[in-house]
């Protein structure tokens, strides 16, 4: 169950959140959904108000964001090929919500008036491992107070923190954040400049969509894809000068990790976040996510993660969550027996 699926924010998933902003301002008819065909089930628990052809079933087959996305390109084009598309990461929260939307609307005026490749960008205070980044350009003037940069250059992430920490010193550059406006058509058309394979296997795709056995076609193609980020093909287009940044006005959080949702849900920094029942003394700094029916006792402990669920029960140092790999690793291979 991905964690986009998880209850994380007081009983709803990200998921929900997500689709529960965008229809303040659009309506069910306007939202697709791209999901692998094992969690619909989710998605429809979750968003019953998304008409089921709306839904872009891709093969449960892992073949990263590139030919997943490319599939939902290609679906678009044959749907809206004159409607420009929002594409939005659902295991992320945006606030506030107004500017989040506001944005959305203003990116789809740019892109009606420009037709230019659009992402987003968050200003780099410091250096981060973990984000590809954008050097940006000169600022175009707009009329919705918007922040928008031609893209000079994209930077993949560089390999140490000194590399990085040069980067952001020396450049003006902007941590990339996927926040993607384009027309279906002209992405299709950068697949096929940047990865023609990819491209070919999604024509192929598009012969067998509305006929008999389209399920299994579309799968026989689709596992002979080769894996890959869609970044691929996008980061290409961002290096030929005709791209443009958004500064994103607005709070991202990625809950990626338990301690990004103690870092989101933490009034201090210092207390204990719980979702369920806890009985604390002497113990701070720990998140306890657990059945509301069970009550977690904690006693002169600080800085740790315990989730419990119906089949497992995590303890684990707030410091040590990289550890929960091969934690992972060791349960998978049965026996449950410490590596250690």
């Amino acid at each position: 169950k991905p964690k986009q699926f998880q209850p994380i924010l007081n009983g709803k998933s990200t998921f929900q959140y997500g689709v529960e902003t965008f229809l303040k301002q659009y309506s069910p008819e306007d939202l697709f959904v791209s999901t692998k065909r094992r969690f619909i089930k989710y998605v429809s628990e979750q968003a019953p108000q998304i008409p089921l052809k709306n839904y872009i079933v891709e093969p449960d087959i892992a073949k990263d964001r590139g030919p997943g996305e490319g599939l939902a390109f290609l679906t678009l084009s044959l749907r809206h090929p004159d409607e420009p598309f929002f594409v939005y990461q659902s295991d992320m929260v945006r606030e506030p919500e107004e500017s989040f939307l506001k944005m959305v609307a203003d990116a789809e005026f740019f892109q009606k008036k420009h037709r230019k490749f659009m992402t987003g960008g968050i200003k780099a205070t410091q250096p981060n491992m973990g984000a590809d980044y954008l050097e940006l350009g000169l600022q175009i003037s707009t009329e919705d107070n918007q922040e928008i940069y031609e893209i000079n250059n994209f930077h993949f992430r560089k390999g140490s923190i000194k590399e990085t920490k040069e980067l952001v010193e020396n450049f003006h550059v902007v941590a990339h954040w996927n926040h993607t406006c384009w027309y279906p058509e002209l992405m299709l058309e950068a697949y096929k400049k940047y990865r023609p394979d990819w491209y070919g296997k999604l024509m192929e795709i598009k012969e067998v969509i509305g006929k008999p056995g389209e399920d299994e076609a579309i799968k026989a193609i689709y596992e002979t894809m080769e894996k890959g980020a869609t970044e691929e093909v996008t980061r290409n287009v961002m290096d030929s000068g005709d791209a443009v940044a958004f500064l994103l006005p607005f709070r991202v959080t990625d809950f990626g990790t338990w301690e990004s949702v103690y870092e989101y849900f933490s009034e201090d920094g210092v207390s204990n976040y719980y979702d369920g029942e806890l009985a604390s003394f002497d113990s701070r700094g720990s998140i306890v996510k657990t059945s509301k029916k069970k009550l977690v006792a904690l006693s002169c402990v600080d800085d740790l993660v315990v989730v419990d669920t119906d089949d497992v029960l995590l303890i684990v140092p707030r410091n040590r969550l990289d550890s929960i790999k091969d934690l992972q690793a060791i349960i998978e291979k049965g026996g449950f027996a410490d590596s250690l």
